[in-house]
């Protein structure tokens, strides 16, 4: 039903709210209303929805490029299956400017259909714009139609928002050929976020090859890539990296969060509390070095 539709738009709904009023003859709205009336008044606020449909996409031929991009933003916003085919010629690069493809992937990834899927694929795969390619990915997480064979091509992307966002979202995968590249940007890259979803990502992955990279990124400058390079060798399940996760502790950066990894990895407890004083916090990893060189021949087996 078109009236169902209409109340998926704030001002539509108001439209609606008014059309009852009118119909009424000035009840108030919430009191019972005659049955013939809401649907007149129904009907009335349909017509003046598909007007308004009809308005915008008319605007999508206006020779002036700001009416356009207003009616493409307008269009996705009504949340309306019927704005969906006027949008799609909106994301074909041989038609239209960078500004008008930036809007239309925006609109149809905030309407949601897979229909659009392939149009944005070729925007991320082949367009020249960075600002072009990063909203194609965004509209493709939204419309939740990404995936590895997406994101890897565009690790190696030259615009740093699009290459990080899509090691980022590699993060999330447990995607295989993906290792080496994560391993390389939680190594390498400048970004925080993206070293740790680097790090997030090979613990998911579970590639064991990868454990050096990780034992490194205990020492790395930012809080969150150690505590989740620590939570990455838990679940590999390293137990050769507790000499590693103990000199991490002896620096007290995410402190919590290690001697929380080293409880499980090893089963112990050091008394290790990062709130402590230098001193104490000493003993208890120092206690953690005794346990290891007594177990540690025990634990390689």
């Amino acid at each position: 039903m078109r009236d169902r539709m209409v109340t998926r738009s704030a001002p539509l709904r108001l439209l609606l709210i008014a059309c009852l009023g009118f119909a009424c003859g000035g009840e108030a709205v919430g009191e019972e209303f005659d049955e013939a009336k809401v649907l007149a008044a129904a009907r009335a606020a349909d017509d003046l929805y598909q007007r308004h449909l009809e308005e915008l996409t008319a605007k999508l031929r206006s020779g002036v490029e700001a009416d356009r991009l207003q009616a493409i933003a307008d269009l996705g916003r009504l949340d309306d299956p019927k704005a969906i085919i006027p949008l799609l010629p909106f994301i074909d690069a041989g038609n239209h400017s960078s500004g008008e493809l930036i809007a239309g992937a925006t609109a149809l990834g905030h309407l949601a259909d897979t229909s659009a899927v392939p149009g944005l694929r070729q925007l991320l795969q082949n367009h020249n714009d960075p600002e072009v390619r990063l909203a194609a990915l965004n509209a493709l997480d939204v419309i939740k139609a990404t995936a590895s064979r997406d994101y890897m091509p565009k690790t190696k992307d030259v615009e740093p928002s699009i290459n990080g966002s899509a090691m980022t979202n590699l993060g999330t995968l447990a995607h295989a050929p993906a290792a080496d590249t994560l391993a390389r940007a939680l190594a390498r890259d400048s970004r925080p976020l993206v070293r740790q979803m680097c790090a997030i990502g090979l613990g998911r992955i579970g590639d064991k090859s990868q454990v050096t990279v990780l034992q490194d990124a205990l020492s790395d400058a930012d809080p969150g890539v150690r505590r989740y390079a620590a939570e990455a060798l838990v679940k590999l399940n390293s137990i050769s990296s507790v000499p590693y996760l103990l000199m991490a502790l002896e620096g007290n950066v995410a402190g919590q969060h290690i001697d929380r990894c080293m409880r499980i990895l090893t089963g112990q407890d050091f008394g290790f509390d990062y709130r402590d004083n230098e001193l104490k916090r000493r003993e208890a990893v120092e206690r953690g070095f005794r346990w290891w060189t007594d177990h540690a021949a025990d634990l390689a087996r």
